[in-house]
């Protein structure tokens, strides 16, 4: 990661960037760095995401970059007319290509439709298509519909366009559609341990029981400039929130009513100002830590797993106090009063 004339650090070109299409999911995977489900919302309008789309190409060619945008959620198959709309438009337009696509298969339901489906994709340009296949997902999608997907899309698109996440269990899986609380306790440990996803949005309410937990002070030092500041990736939500690389909830700007250019320019120039941003890129989660508590944040005796961890429960009592909301959101990436009900009256699992 590159300093300016200053010595600080220096804001990346995104080149990567993920559209989220909506927060809404067909399920609740314990790991899922959003609270995307059922009852979520946050759909992006046809004509926003084309002109987020558009916004992405140009910021990157005004670096001398080409942007790679891919479209996820949510579970962006939630919605198929919007997601072929989005797709034809912003062909119509002459947008660069979707990177890729990701999903869980949940609609791959019989061959006639997943067949035309992925024909459809493959005929608006679509490079990649990315398959969920884990513990996590497993709960909510039938196995067969994963597969069912996957063979059809390497016969559509050819096997170099199809990828899962993961092969492992895909060439091994696990049918956790029916299984019970010791099973599903028995197979989320080795998954979790193995891919160790972040621990941030549901993950950080869900999972940390399976890892050792350490004081907060543990983190002191820790800093994020790299993920937040040199990351070459972000997303963006149907709200227009840009959020850096995975850490979705930390809000670096909006681009509905500005330019991604501009917003990238505001942020390149004064991330500083950012209370999150800059608590996390000058002290990491632990300066984050350490500014809730003039908020009454309290730490908690039970420890943290990681900084993400650690990051995730301080902004989730910000978010909850309306603290620092301009950059604190939107609800979606954060646990609701069911949530927290639902994880308190469970193991976790």
């Amino acid at each position: 990661m590159g300093l300016t004339n200053t010595g600080q650090p220096e804001l990346a070109c995104w080149e990567f960037a993920g559209l989220l299409l909506t927060y809404w999911c067909n399920a609740r995977c314990a790991f899922c760095y959003v609270f995307g489900g059922p009852n979520r919302g946050g759909e992006m309008p046809v004509d926003r995401a084309v002109e987020l789309w558009r916004g992405l190409d140009r910021h990157a060619a005004a670096n001398g970059k080409t942007m790679r945008v891919h479209l996820a959620g949510g579970e962006p198959f939630g919605d198929w007319p919007r997601l072929l709309a989005i797709l034809q438009k912003a062909r119509q337009a002459g947008l660069t290509p979707p990177d890729n696509i990701e999903t869980n298969a949940f609609w791959a339901t019989d061959d006639e439709l997943t067949r035309a489906r992925l024909i459809a994709l493959d005929e608006l340009g679509l490079r990649m298509l990315v398959v969920s296949a884990d513990v996590f997902h497993q709960q909510f999608v039938p196995f067969e519909r994963v597969r069912r997907c996957v063979e059809t899309a390497r016969t559509v698109l050819g096997p170099g366009r199809v990828r899962v996440r993961w092969w492992d269990f895909y060439n091994a899986p696990l049918d956790l559609t029916r299984a019970g609380e010791a099973e599903r306790r028995q197979a989320f440990d080795p998954a979790l341990r193995r891919h160790q996803e972040r621990l941030t949005g549901r993950a950080a309410l869900r999972l940390p029981h399976f890892l050792s937990r350490y004081p907060a002070a543990q983190f002191r030092g820790e800093t994020c400039a790299k993920a937040i500041l040199g990351s070459r990736h972000v997303h963006i939500d149907g709200h227009g929130n840009i959020f850096p690389g995975v850490c979705s909830g930390i809000i670096l700007g909006n681009a509905v009513h500005a330019t991604v250019q501009e917003v990238w320019q505001d942020v390149a120039q004064h991330w500083q100002d950012n209370p999150v941003v800059a608590a996390l890129v000058c002290g990491g989660s632990y300066e984050l830590l350490r500014r809730a508590q003039a908020h009454g944040f309290q730490e908690s005796p039970g420890g943290y797993a990681n900084k993400c961890h650690l990051c995730a429960c301080v902004r989730q009592f910000l978010f909850e106090r309306h603290i620092w909301p301009e950059v604190i959101g939107p609800a979606e990436c954060y646990a609701d009063q069911a949530e927290q009900r639902a994880a308190d009256a469970s193991t976790g699992v």
